[in-house]
């Protein structure tokens, strides 16, 4: 009997040895890395007008997905960005990899790639549409038998003008890029007829060029893109920070929250005094929410800000899903309770 006791002991000492181990071991949250790290490392494209690219003045890096890096390092609390250009075919191996803390960097929302890598909300809404020569007799889909298409190469874009075209019986010939930019120096240069990937990029590209008006965008929206941001899979407490780091600033705009309103004390007070929604997302997570809206303001700002109507790149929000949705859009928080 004292040695059938004795053998239970063992094993029960052996499981919770073996279980205090096992914790001793958990991987630690990429949320308590970057605090220590003191760094948020964001991928980028670094070439995307209106998206992430050079200031042409102080050479930082400016941007409607730059500005979401600098909203979740404010949500945490941490004080720099170390930004890194990633290419298409880069982004997701760099975040399984672990070699950058999150990706914002126009990032349509896929199974196939949810199977690799978390997303968070959607930040933009977007839709693939062609950009061409403004003397071309091409103005859609059904104009492309024959045609020479410039695309770059690892993304959604590349699949779905496959599909289109496919679908179609057309002949085509596919031009790819490691980059959206070479792809539109393709059609810049003659290489191709059409260069064709999201609406808001096409824009942004035909924006930027020296005489925008050699170029139009044309044929209607022919995919679903949901931009979001990315990151590691399994990590609750990173995945966290990163979705209210954007939800604070859609609900900052909800709540008429904006930039100067954050960093006033006396006009912040009176929203929070009159609305218990406000006085609970000023309070709640020590100003968490707060702290994203001072430093780069609430998501309206930040789309006016780079896509906004006195922008080289404007791209119209109105009636569009990037709207709040309590204004007929689909950008919506959550509970801020």
């Amino acid at each position: 009997m004292r040695r059938v006791v004795g053998l239970a002991l063992a094993v029960l000492l052996a499981v919770g040895l073996a279980a205090y181990v096992g914790y001793a071991q958990a991987p630690r949250s990429r949320l308590d890395v970057v605090r220590e790290r003191g760094t948020l490392i964001c991928g980028v494209s670094g070439t995307t007008p209106g998206f992430s690219f050079p200031d042409p003045t102080s050479g930082r890096m400016v941007g409607f997905d730059a500005d979401f890096c600098w909203a979740v390092a404010a949500f945490i609390d941490v004080a720099r960005v170390e930004f890194v250009n990633l290419t298409s075919a880069s982004r997701i191996p760099a975040v399984v990899a672990g070699s950058v803390d999150v990706v914002f960097r126009t990032t349509t929302v896929t199974i196939t790639r949810d199977d690799q890598v978390d997303f968070g909300p959607v930040t933009f809404f977007d839709g693939q549409r062609l950009l061409v020569r403004s003397d071309s007799r091409i103005n859609g889909l059904e104009d492309l038998n024959g045609a020479r298409i410039c695309v770059h190469a690892g993304t959604t874009s590349e699949r779905n003008i496959t599909d289109q075209m496919r679908a179609r019986n057309f002949r085509f010939q596919l031009i790819t890029f490691q980059e959206a930019a070479q792809a539109f120096q393709g059609l810049v240069q003659g290489r191709c007829d059409v260069f064709t990937t999201d609406g808001s990029q096409l824009a942004a590209f035909r924006a930027t060029a020296p005489n925008p008006a050699d170029f139009k965008v044309v044929g209607k929206e022919f995919s679903d893109e949901p931009l979001a941001p990315m990151f590691q899979e399994n990590d609750s407490k990173w995945a966290d920070a990163v979705k209210y780091a954007v939800w604070a600033v859609i609900l900052a705009e909800e709540l008429g929250i904006t930039q100067a309103i954050a960093r006033d004390p006396a006009r912040l007070a009176a929203i929070t005094g009159r609305d218990p929604v406000a006085k609970n997302f000023a309070e709640l997570k020590g100003g968490a929410g707060l702290r994203p809206v001072r430093l780069v303001g609430n998501y309206g700002e930040i789309y006016d800000r780079y896509f906004g109507p006195r922008q080289r790149t404007a791209i119209t929000r109105e009636g569009t899903r990037n709207m709040l949705a309590i204004k007929g859009g689909a950008m919506a928080s959550r509970p801020w309770r």
